[in-house]
C-alpha cells in the first residue's frame, strides 16, 4: 500500500480551532515528515509497537483534603462526611517506536476509566497521548519536536468546592540544538501550550501561553557544563476580561533569566544546579507585578550497584489570584533512597517538605498576615518485577498540611497497589 496518499488525505481534515495547533494534526505530521522518505519494508523493520495495560486499586483516607468530617459535611449539599473512599482504575495503552537512523520517534496513547466506591460522582474517563520526534542531524545538528494532549480530573487540594471538575491540557514543544564546537552550545525553545477547564464556573482561569527560550552553555564534557537561559513568556486568560474579573490580569509577560550549571566529578555522583530572577508584568492590573529568585540544586550519587540517594533544594515563584496576594514563593527540601534488593525488586523511600508563603509585593490589599502553608510528605514504595512485561508496584503515601489560615489543614495517606502488564 502507498502511504504517502494516506498521509496527504489526513493533512486536510487538520484545521487549528485555537491559537495551539490540533494536537491529533502533530502527531499526524510527525509521523508525515518521516514516513515519506521511508520505504513500506523499512518501516516494518524499524517500527516496534507495544501495547500495555495498568490495574490500580487504591484508598485514599481523605479524597476532599478536608481538615475534619464536619468540615466535609458542610461543604456538600447532600451533607455526606465521609472522608476516605477507594478507587480503581484501569488503564489501556499502545506505545509506537519507530527509529530510523539517528532519529528517534516515540508515541504513546492511554485511557484511563477510573470508579469510586463511594463517591460515584467521581467516576471519570481521562487520557493521555504524547508524540515526540528526537531527531538529528548529523553531529551538530538536533532537537526534538513533541505534542501532547491530556484530560485529567482536577485536585483537591486548593479547592473549597467538592464538586468533580477536569482539565485539558494542551501541548506542543519545538526545540534546536547547535554544537558551534565541543566546547560551546547553542540551544532554542518554542512551547505554545493551552489549559482549558470543564467547569464555567472556572472559566476565567484557563490559560494559553507562549513560550520562547534561548541558552547557550560552555562544556567540558563529560565533567562540566556552564550556560545562561533567558525566557520569554506571552500568556492570556481568553475568557477573562478586566469587567468580568476586576482587579485580575487578562494577559501576562513573564522574563527569566538563569545561571545554570552541571557538575559530574565522577561516574558515581553529579551536580545540578540553576539561579535566576523572574520578572512578571500583568495587564491591566499592573498593582500585581511582582519580581523573584528562583534556583534549584540538585544531587545524585551512587552509593553501590544496588543503592542511590537524590538530594534536591528549590525555590520557586507562581502567580496567584487571591485578593491578599499576587504571588507565591514555593521553597522546599527533598530526598529519595533507591535500593535494588535483587534484580527483580526495588524498594524506593522518599520525603519532602515545603514552605509556601503567599506575597503582596504591592500591597494589592491590606491584610494582617497573608496565608503561609508548611507540606511534608512521604512514602515507601515497593517495586517487583518477576517477568519482562510484569510489573507489581505496592505504594503508601503521607501528606500533611499545616496552614495559618482557617480549615486549611489537611491529613492525608495514599495506598495503592498497581499491576502494569506489557504485550
Amino acid at each position: 500500500m502507498n502511504i504517502r496518499p494516506v498521509l496527504a488525505a489526513g493533512i486536510g481534515r487538520c484545521i487549528p480551532h485555537s491559537f495551539l495547533p490540533d494536537t491529533r494534526c502533530m502527531l499526524h505530521g510527525l509521523l508525515v515528515l518521516v514516513l515519506t522518505g521511508v520505504s513500506p519494508a523499512s518501516v516494518a523493520q524499524l517500527l516496534d509497537l507495544s501495547p500495555f495495560a495498568v490495574l490500580d486499586a487504591s484508598y485514599d483516607d481523605n479524597v476532599f483534603r478536608s481538615e475534619t468530617a464536619a468540615d466535609l459535611a458542610a461543604s456538600r449539599a447532600d451533607g455526606q462526611s465521609r472522608l476516605g473512599d477507594a478507587r480503581l482504575a484501569a488503564t489501556v495503552g499502545l506505545t509506537g517506536e519507530f527509529a530510523p537512523g539517528l532519529q528517534a520517534i516515540n508515541v504513546t496513547g492511554a485511557v484511563t476509566r477510573a470508579r469510586y466506591q463511594h463517591y460515584r460522582e467521581l467516576d471519570h474517563t481521562a487520557y493521555d497521548l504524547d508524540g515526540r520526534w528526537n531527531w538529528q542531524i548529523g553531529r551538530r545538528f538536533d532537537g526534538l519536536l513533541q505534542a501532547s494532549l491530556a484530560r485529567s480530573l482536577d485536585d483537591f487540594r486548593n479547592r473549597n468546592s467538592t464538586d468533580p471538575t477536569f482539565t485539558l491540557d494542551r501541548r506542543f514543544e519545538a526545540s534546536g540544538g547547535y554544537n558551534l564546537s565541543p566546547r560551546w552550545r547553542g540551544e532554542t525553545t518554542v512551547v505554545l501550550s493551552e489549559r482549558v477547564g470543564s467547569s464555567s464556573a472556572d472559566a476565567a482561569f484557563d490559560l494559553e501561553e507562549r513560550r520562547l527560550e534561548f541558552a547557550g552553555y560552555y562544556r567540558r564534557l563529560p565533567v562540566s557544563q556552564l550556560g545562561l537561559a533567558l525566557t520569554y513568556i506571552d500568556g492570556a486568560y481568553p475568557k477573562r476580561s478586566a469587567e468580568s474579573a476586576p482587579g485580575l490580569a487578562t494577559d501576562f509577560e513573564q522574563w527569566t533569566g538563569e545561571v545554570r550549571g552541571r557538575w559530574t566529578p565522577s561516574g558515581l555522583s553529579s551536580l545540578d544546579a540553576a539561579v535566576g530572577v523572574t520578572r512578571r508584568e500583568q495587564t491591566p492590573a499592573d498593582g500585581r507585578d511582582f519580581t523573584g529568585l528562583t534556583g534549584r540544586l540538585d544531587y545524585r550519587r551512587e552509593i553501590s550497584g544496588r543503592t542511590q540517594v537524590m538530594a534536591r533544594g528549590y525555590r520557586r515563584v507562581w502567580s496567584t489570584d487571591q485578593v491578599d496576594a499576587n504571588f507565591a514563593t514555593d521553597s522546599g527540601l527533598e530526598g529519595q533512597l533507591r535500593w535494588r534488593w535483587s534484580v527483580k525488586t526495588e524498594f524506593v523511600l522518599d520525603a519532602e517538605y515545603r514552605e509556601i508563603r503567599y506575597q503582596n509585593e504591592t500591597q494589592v490589599a491590606s491584610v494582617a498576615a497573608l496565608r503561609a502553608d508548611d507540606v511534608r510528605s512521604g512514602g515507601l514504595t515497593v517495586r517487583w518485577q518477576p517477568l519482562e512485561r510484569l510489573v507489581v508496584q505496592l505504594s503508601g503515601q503521607r501528606e500533611v498540611r499545616a496552614s495559618n489560615q482557617e480549615d486549611a489543614d489537611y491529613a492525608a495517606w495514599v495506598s495503592g497497589l498497581q499491576i502494569r502488564l506489557g504485550f
